[in-house]
Parts: structure tokens; C-alpha cells; sequence
């Protein structure tokens, strides 16, 4: 009788793990609203991971300038996608605010409005994504890069991520500016 009662559970509890491993394998649908759900495609071993980082500063007028330093990448509109394998790595990038999807970026500078930020303590985080809006991913790590930056410090940049960074070619996980 035991034997039947924990198969029937371990039943159930298979049933509800592969059911939710399938959800979140799943597209969103409302995708864009709260953090990165779409699909992550995988780069080919034979082609270069693409790099990108993120800087930050104040707007002499208002809000703040966003500068994506990028490269092994083509950042461009789906208007001039290109089919030649040569050009593989394409695609346009999506900007997040605290979680949240902002926009889609066909190029390297973006003016952030000043109201997009919460006082205090924000992050910023940018995808490079294929046409299709897929995230491309190298092992399975998605390529991107994120600034935590703190709004009411004469610093703004607090720390710097990057899955695939350009500088040193080794992930950043930590350029605190610790004087303000």
C-alpha cells in the first residue's frame, strides 16, 4: 500500500515539475512587460561571440545618455537584415529598465528620459537580439550587459555586468566606484 502511495506522488510531482518546465520553455506572450522572456538562440561554435557594454551619463539638458559599446555584432534595423552568412550575427537590442522592457535599439546612443529612473538605486540592462527577437546566448548565457547605477551619487555607475565584455574579455562583475 505504501509503494502505491508514493508512486502516486511521485506521480503528482512529476506532473507538476514538467508542467512547469514547460511553461517557462514557452514564449510569453506579454513578453517585454517584466524581464527577458523571449527565446534564446544559441550562437554556432564557428563564430566569434559578440561583445557589449554599457556607459552612462548624466544629460547636460535632462535625463541621461546611454552608450552601447559593442562589437562582433551588426546592430542595425530588420529593415537591413541581410541573409548572407557573413553577416550572422545581427540584429537590433532591447533596452530594460528595472526589470522592465523599455524599447528595441537599432543603434549604439540612446537618450533616457529622467522619469524612466526611480530615485535612488536603478538597473539598467541591454540584450542583443536576432531579428526575430530571440536573445542571442553563448553556453547557454545570454549576451548581455547591465549597469546598477545610483541616481542621487555624484558617481552615477555603482557597478558593471557584462556576460561578454570588450575590454578584457573576461566577465566584469565588479568596478564599484566606491568614492562619491
Amino acid at each position: 500500500m505504501n509503494i502505491c502511495r508514493y508512486l502516486i506522488a511521485g506521480s503528482l510531482i512529476w506532473a507538476v515539475a514538467t508542467s512547469l518546465m514547460t511553461q517557462a520553455a514557452q514564449p510569453n506572450s506579454h513578453a517585454g512587460h517584466n524581464g527577458d522572456q523571449h527565446p534564446v538562440i544559441e550562437i554556432p561554435l564557428h563564430v566569434a561571440t559578440p561583445r557589449v557594454e554599457l556607459d552612462i551619463s548624466r544629460d547636460d539638458l535632462s535625463g541621461y545618455n546611454l552608450h552601447i559599446d559593442y562589437d562582433r555584432f551588426e546592430l542595425e534595423s530588420p529593415r537591413y537584415a541581410c541573409d548572407s552568412s557573413e553577416q550572422f550575427l545581427e540584429g537590433h537590442a532591447h533596452l530594460y529598465i528595472n526589470g522592465e522592457k523599455i524599447r528595441r535599439l537599432y543603434g549604439p546612443d540612446l537618450h533616457i528620459p529622467g522619469k524612466l529612473l526611480k530615485p535612488g538605486f536603478n538597473q539598467i540592462t541591454v540584450t542583443l537580439n536576432a531579428h526575430d527577437h530571440s536573445t542571442w546566448s553563448r553556453g547557454g548565457k545570454r549576451i548581455l550587459a547591465t549597469l546598477f547605477v545610483q541616481l542621487d551619487k555624484k558617481n552615477l555607475v555603482q557597478h558593471r555586468f557584462s556576460t561578454s565584455p570588450i575590454e578584457s574579455g573576461k566577465e566584469i562583475t565588479d568596478t564599484s566606484n566606491s568614492s562619491d
